[in-house]
C-alpha cells in the first residue's frame, strides 16, 4: 500500500504540489479567520501609564509582535504627552481613577450601550489605562486625573496570496506568502510549476 501510494506521487508530482499549495493556502485562510475571530473576541485590558510605556509590558500584556508593541508605545506615549486629542469624551462616576478604569473595561466587555460607539467598536486589542500623571511625570490633582481607552488595530505581519501573473501573454496562477518586508512568489502553468520571484521592500511607509 505504502509504495503504491509513493509510486502515485512520483508519477503525479506536480498535481500533488498544486494540491499541497492548496492546501497551506486553505490552512492559512482558517488559521487567519481564526485568529481574527479570537482578536473580536478579545477583552479589554487594564494597564496603568507605566506599563503602556513599556514595549516588553504591550508585547507580553497584548501578545502582539515586537514590531506592533515598538510602534504602539511610541503612539500611546505621543497620547499620553498631549499631542492628539481623544475622539470622544465619556464620563463616569468612582470613587478612584483606578476604579474608573475597572468600570470602564467592564462596560466596553458587556458591550453596555451608554458607551459612546468609538469605545465599543470591534477592534485587534483594546487598553483601558487609568490617566494619573502629566506629560512630566508628576501625579496630576484628581479632578484632572481620566480614563484612557486606546483601540488597537494591528500591522499583520503575514499574508498569504493568490492571483495571476501575465508571462508573454501566457496566464499563470500565483501563489505567495509575504512577512513583514519579505515576499515569495511561486508560478505555476496548468498545474505545472514554473518559478518563483523572490521581493523585498526597500521602503515602507
Amino acid at each position: 500500500m505504502l509504495e503504491r501510494v509513493r509510486t502515485l506521487v512520483r508519477e503525479h508530482k506536480t498535481v500533488c504540489l498544486v494540491i499541497l499549495c492548496l492546501l497551506i493556502v486553505g490552512i492559512a485562510y482558517a488559521v487567519g479567520r481564526y485568529a481574527g475571530h479570537e482578536a473580536a473576541e478579545e477583552k479589554p485590558t487594564v494597564m496603568t501609564q507605566e506599563e503602556t510605556q513599556d514595549v516588553k509590558e504591550l508585547k507580553n500584556r497584548l501578545d502582539i509582535s515586537t514590531a506592533n508593541a515598538n510602534a504602539l508605545e511610541k503612539r500611546i506615549t505621543a497620547i499620553q504627552a498631549g499631542q492628539s486629542a481623544p475622539t470622544t469624551t465619556h464620563y463616569v462616576t468612582a470613587t478612584t481613577v483606578e476604579r474608573a478604569a475597572t468600570v470602564v473595561e467592564r462596560q466596553i466587555r458587556t458591550d453596555d450601550p451608554t458607551l459612546p460607539r468609538a469605545a465599543r467598536e470591534k477592534s485587534d486589542r483594546t487598553i483601558v489605562t487609568p490617566i494619573t500623571k502629566d506629560k512630566d511625570g508628576n501625579t496630576l490633582p484628581p479632578e484632572e486625573q481620566k480614563v484612557d481607552v486606546y483601540k488597537i488595530n494591528l500591522r499583520k505581519d503575514h499574508r498569504i496570496k493568490a492571483g495571476a501573473t501575465m508571462v508573454d501573454g501566457k496566464a499563470l496562477m500565483t501563489v505567495g506568502y509575504e512577512q513583514g518586508r519579505f515576499e515569495a512568489l511561486a508560478h505555476f502553468d496548468a498545474g505545472k510549476y514554473k518559478g518563483a520571484t523572490v521581493m523585498y521592500n526597500v521602503a515602507e511607509w
